[in-house]
């Protein structure tokens, strides 16, 4: 038997850079990520919705995995604002979860006060990109909106590089 069969090649796609140019992007500093405040909120964050999402036996792990399709955002919404919204409750397509998410944050920033002239941290294609700091901001922003009086860690700071491809 030859050895080359088992032997795994992986050729990878080209590029394109075009379709990145001009894009501008914000990364957390790897040594961010270990800051004991950052995972401190990354944990109350989590627990905060495990509690509120528990009677629907919901459970997150990971705010980036769990949460960029839009099912814990619309079940959280929809318990803390005691509202119903229509959006299909599982979106198995990539148009559909961005279809949903784009729903559901319309509702949210109109629940959470928040207008066009407003600076907003996070957008649908942030959030479906799993972007850590959009969810942050995100989850933060409703946490002081719907439960002002959860205990989350003062002061915490992230180190971010701004990527922009030319």
């Amino acid at each position: 038997m030859e050895a080359d069969i088992f032997e795994y090649h992986k050729v990878e796609d080209p590029v394109d850079v075009e379709t990145f140019q001009g894009e501008k992007r914000k990364l957390i500093q790897p040594t961010s990520l270990k800051d004991p405040k950052l995972e401190k909120l990354k944990e109350a964050l989590v627990d905060w919705i495990n509690r509120t999402l528990k009677p629907e036996h919901i459970v997150v792990q990971s705010l980036e995995e769990d949460l960029y399709d839009g099912l814990i955002l619309h079940h959280l919404l929809c318990r803390l604002a005691s509202m119903d919204l229509s959006v299909e409750e599982i979106a198995l397509s990539n148009t559909a979860q961005i279809r949903k998410l784009e729903v559901i944050l319309e509702e949210l920033d109109k629940r959470l006060g928040l207008q066009d002239s407003s600076p907003i941290k996070w957008s649908v294609k942030l959030i479906h990109n799993k972007d850590l700091l959009a969810t942050i901001h995100l989850l933060v922003a409703m946490a002081k909106a719907f439960q002002p009086e959860l205990n989350l860690p003062p002061n915490v700071t992230v180190e971010v590089v701004v990527v922009e491809v030319s």
